[in-house]
């Protein structure tokens, strides 16, 4: 017995975010946390906006894979999924992301990580970018507390896109993000996030649910207010009229299931 408990042991998956809540960790894009190789989940989602009573749009199934490739990288594929907006009901772009787990220092409960992602403009023409897209995001993870259930994810994403006008060329931008995360013994995720992006002058807060009904399967939902700002021009007259909020809101349901497991190591 003995010699099959180490056998047992020594292939045991094991990783910094690896524990009975670990895809509550792993779910996150903005954490640095990584499905192992051995490990996979699957993740689908219904979504809804309402943009000041002017633009409806909801989407689903929203399929996602998230597949382990090594000790401390994953691979992430966003499928098509149907989306509608204001009646008109198309598929949206693939996107394929890659991520990996870079640092960790386990006294302090610091980790560190990249997401680099390419979208690929394969959906409807009314829904798909114009162009490929493609972003560099480093990931960072500070444990606030000493049982390390509270804890701030930091992602600073640069993104490079296809502008709509090919004149004008390719566009960058910056939207940083921060993520204040608690996890309770339970299996409950509660997060508040915050984000700009710079180029669209929006800002975006966002509430994150998650609960574990078991170790390999959660739901998950989200309620996000996105406010734009624009200097808004009298169309006939030229005259400034200052700057204009529009706000969307907007929401996820969602479920994950987890294949594989994977330790935290002693």
């Amino acid at each position: 017995m003995s010699i099959l408990n180490a056998v047992a042991l020594a292939v045991t998956l094991t990783d910094p975010c690896g524990g009975a809540q670990e895809l509550l960790k792993k779910y996150l894009s903005a954490s640095p946390c990584v499905f192992v190789y051995g490990q996979a989940s699957v993740q689908t989602i219904y979504s809804g906006s309402n943009a000041q009573s002017f633009t409806h749009t909801y989407g689903y199934p929203a399929p996602l894979a998230n597949i382990g490739i090594t000790s401390n990288a994953q691979i992430t594929i966003a499928f098509p999924s149907f989306q509608s907006r204001n009646g008109l009901g198309g598929t949206t772009d693939t996107e394929l992301s890659y991520k990996q787990l870079l640092y960790w220092n386990r006294t302090h409960g610091i980790l560190g990580g990249v997401l680099v992602s390419y979208q690929i403009p394969s959906g409807s023409p009314q829904l798909a970018a114009p162009g490929p897209g493609y972003s560099v995001s480093p990931l960072l993870n500070f444990a606030l507390n000493k049982a390390r259930t509270i804890a701030l994810n930091v992602s600073l994403p640069v993104t490079n896109t296809t502008n709509p006008q090919p004149q004008e060329g390719r566009a960058w931008d910056f939207i940083p993000q921060v993520v204040l995360v608690w996890r309770s013994p339970g299996g409950t995720l509660l997060a508040g996030i915050a984000r700009y992006d710079f180029a669209a002058h929006a800002a975006t807060t966002t509430i994150n649910f998650a609960q574990l009904l078991s170790r390999q399967f959660q739901i998950q939902a989200t309620v996000s207010q996105v406010t734009n700002a624009f200097d808004y021009v009298d169309p006939i007259e030229g005259v400034p009229y200052g700057t204009v909020s529009v706000r969307t809101t907007s929401f996820t349901l969602g479920a994950s299931y987890l294949v594989g497991r994977s330790e935290f190591p002693q």
